[in-house]
């Protein structure tokens, strides 16, 4: 079977059918909306993910006209990323607009317009002619004698301009009395979260940013793409580093409890027949597999591999008898032990979040293989000297003993124990902030930072979604939208916000604005003609030629950055900056005007499904109470069950008194707590007869976990982090209350009556 799954994977692997996720929210489960506004959603991580942000930092004009040619051409000849764009075409834009000027007008001109202030539009336009250092030719005079287009251009750039941004050979440029900064923005060819692509894209970046630092040239980059590579590579060197260390210790940890490196083989054997058939299976039900269901999954199997530990153990003090012979009584326990996580793993997949589904699977086919696979293999094989380190864990059998015969010193613990650990409880906090999934790391961070405040003025992921039956009426809500975000803005509510309606009226607006430019009286175009020493005839002209100027259209602007604002004919989205009160933001909602803050719901789903996993492992432990209970007896439930309760009750109250903070992943650690630890328990309470070698079994098996889960503790990721601090805890209590706590079932005996047959 194993050959056959094999082969298979391997024909899959060359055909580049089998595909590792590595993107992190892949994880998560998707937000409950509706299709539409999850098509949309996805829209927008597709247009921000696909991009890289480049600023460059130059002490002159020279420095930073070099600096674009070397760019541009470094770009074009790459494969990494397009061909890079200038952002806008200036005069090839203003050409656009200036063709399509007709309905084009101010909020100022056009609020006078509305209230037939047709005066003091006029003498406006007179201040305007007559103000120094605004030349005004006799032919721009007869296409627009009003001078209105120059007005409705500066209101344009009053609104999206942000921290003296302007726009020189097509980029964005920031000039300072110290260094002149310019914005580039390239596409990516390829998905941010392919590895290969990752570390292909992010080679090109470093030689492109120490070419540039040649040129005196100071570079900052952002992007997903950045981020993405830096939590597989830091993945790949934390498992690296914990993957040596653990290996290392296990090393040790083996050799000292057998004098032999051959556990490490077999454990081996059994863990990578888990794996591989983990694998299979998980790729096959899900389509693809993640790469944290690899890290976490590959641990789990050694943890259960890890109580064969328990029968070589066994095996090394019966050494008259065959494996299989050792095997049998042990049986049972193994068993039980096996089905106690698998239980627990079964439970955590019933959450809706496809993570935990994908490693629960993983775990369990992975758990059950790896099981098989030592079942069958380690009786076959010769037994090892165990003894020396049966004599020296001899203690802890001692310990267990002692404990066991002060009845008051173990009800007095046991009280205290539950006293300051819920007592403790009080103090525990929760954190279920998405953004703890991914590590960050700091230099990307300042980065980042730095290039949103020079150019992105702090733009957020939360936008809104505006809707309608029609285009017209979808340009009318997003209208009511501005001018009610213009509102929040004064009043300091809301730093600022990005709308393809401040840039392109409605086509109904636009008609209006003709229509009242031609209802202006012909004695104030008189007045205002000999005003500025023009005929009548001419502004008469001009009125009438307005209708046969075409109206701007999406169409028409679809090379502006901001065109991807429109999603559809009926959808346009609001970008929005700088939020300061949310709640005035989700006042503004309706059916067709909706908030979309997408960190936010993720966290505030992220929530729900801790609070669902914190049920599902109280159900967990219910479901392993009655089963335990069916099987060794109803009075076997409290010391079974017993002991990883308080391992799980004092790891919480050490993480509140560490204000280590709650989250999922912490949640997710406990399922693999109440496996272990019930399977400490049961070990305990029917091997009574060799209280020296469960001792010594199940601290090698502890200290294994320790080195497989424990070091975890050590991530840059704060979820990871946590996950490891929880088990590393948990895993040392399930062990100590085990040992204290556990009473022997004095009627259950393992090897006894086979020792006396032979």
């Amino acid at each position: 079977m194993l050959m056959l799954i094999s082969l298979m994977m391997g024909v899959a692997w060359l055909k580049k059918e089998i595909h590792i996720q590595t993107n992190i929210f892949a994880l998560l489960p998707k937000l409950n909306q509706n299709t539409h506004l999850a098509e949309t959603q996805n829209y927008v991580s597709e247009q921000l993910n696909n991009t890289i942000f480049v600023v460059i930092d130059a002490k002159n004009s020279q420095q930073l006209q070099q600096a674009t040619d070397y760019l541009q051409g470094a770009v074009s000849q790459s494969n990494v990323f397009e061909p890079l764009q200038t952002q806008v075409d200036t005069e090839q834009l203003g050409r656009i607009l200036y063709q399509h000027r007709a309905g084009l007008l101010s909020q100022d001109d056009q609020q006078l317009l509305d209230q037939k202030e047709y005066t003091s539009l006029t003498e406006k336009s007179l201040m305007q002619l007559f103000t120094p250092g605004l030349p005004v030719s006799a032919d721009s005079l007869k296409q627009d004698p009003l001078m209105l287009f120059s007005r409705y251009l500066l209101g344009v750039s009053q609104q999206v301009q942000h921290n003296n941004v302007e726009l020189e050979d097509g980029f964005a440029t920031i000039h300072d009395h110290d260094k002149i900064s310019r914005l580039f923005t390239l596409k990516l060819k390829q998905s941010p979260y392919n590895i290969d692509y990752q570390e292909q894209a992010s080679a090109w970046i470093d030689a492109t940013t120490q070419h540039l630092a040649k040129m005196q040239v100071q570079s900052h980059w952002t992007g997903t793409l950045l981020f993405s590579n830096y939590g597989t590579q830091s993945a790949k060197q934390e498992i690296s580093t914990i993957g040596v260390g653990s290996s290392l210790g296990l090393i040790l940890l083996v050799w000292f409890g057998f004098r032999s490196l051959r556990p490490l083989l077999t454990e081996f054997v059994a863990v990578s027949t888990g794996c591989l058939v983990a694998f299979a299976a998980t790729h096959w039900i899900f389509g693809e597999i993640h790469l944290m269901t690899l890290v976490f999954g590959a641990s789990l199997i050694g943890v259960c591999v890890d109580f064969s530990f328990y029968f070589m153990a066994m095996q090394s003090q019966h050494r008259k008898l065959s494996g299989f012979e050792v095997l049998r009584p042990l049986l049972p326990s193994l068993f039980m032990g096996l089905m106690t996580t698998v239980v627990a793993y079964v439970f955590l997949s019933f959450t809706p979040f496809p993570g935990f589904k994908q490693i629960a699977v993983f775990s369990i086919v992975g758990l059950a293989s790896a099981w098989l696979t030592s079942i069958l293999l380690l009786p076959r094989l010769p037994a090892l000297n165990a003894e020396p380190a049966i004599h020296r864990l001899k203690w802890i059998g001692e310990i267990r003993i002692w404990f066991q015969h002060h009845k008051l010193i173990r009800y007095g613990s046991l009280l205290a124990i539950i006293f300051i650990g819920i007592s403790s409880l009080f103090f525990l906090k929760t954190n279920d902030d998405i953004r703890n999934l991914q590590s960050m790391d700091k230099a990307l961070k300042q980065e980042d930072q730095y290039v949103r405040e020079r150019f992105m003025d702090q733009q957020g992921s939360d936008y809104f979604v505006v809707q309608g039956r029609t285009p017209e009426q979808m340009q009318a809500n997003e209208q009511i939208l501005i001018q009610a975000l213009e509102h929040l803005k004064n009043q300091d509510q809301l730093t600022s916000f990005q709308a393809l309606g401040q840039l392109i009226p409605s086509q109904q607006q636009q008609r209006q604005n003709i229509t009242q430019l031609q209802s202006i009286p012909e004695p104030v175009l008189t007045q205002y003609a000999q005003n500025i020493g023009l005929s009548v005839n001419e502004l008469k002209i001009w009125q009438q030629q307005l209708t046969q100027l075409p109206l701007l259209t999406l169409q028409d602007f679809n090379q502006h950055p901001l065109a991807f604002l429109q999603v559809h004919s009926n959808e346009r989205l609001v970008l929005l900056n700088g939020i300061k009160d949310v709640d005035a933001l989700k006042q503004l909602q309706n059916e067709q005007v909706i908030l979309q803050q997408p960190m936010t719901q993720l966290s505030d789903l992220f929530k729900q499904h801790r609070l669902q996993a914190q049920y599902l492992l109280i159900y967990a432990l219910i479901a392993l109470a009655i089963g335990l209970g069916v099987i060794y007896g109803w009075r076997s439930i409290v010391p079974l069950v017993m002991p990883v309760s308080l391992a799980l009750l004092t790891t919480f109250a050490i993480q509140a008194w560490l204000g280590v903070e709650l989250n999922l992943f912490s949640i997710m650690g406990t399922f693999l707590i109440v496996g272990i630890g019930v399977d400490y328990a049961i070990f305990y309470r029917h091997g009574h007869d060799h209280p020296q070698i469960v001792g010594m079994a199940l601290f090698l098996c502890m200290m294994s976990t320790l080195l497989g889960f424990g070091l975890l503790s050590l991530s840059h990721t704060y979820a990871i982090h946590c996950f490891g601090l929880t088990v590393l805890f948990g895993v040392i209590f399930s062990f100590i209350y085990a040992t204290l706590f556990t009473p022997s079932d004095e009627q259950h005996v393992v090897i006894s009556h086979y020792q006396s047959k032979n």
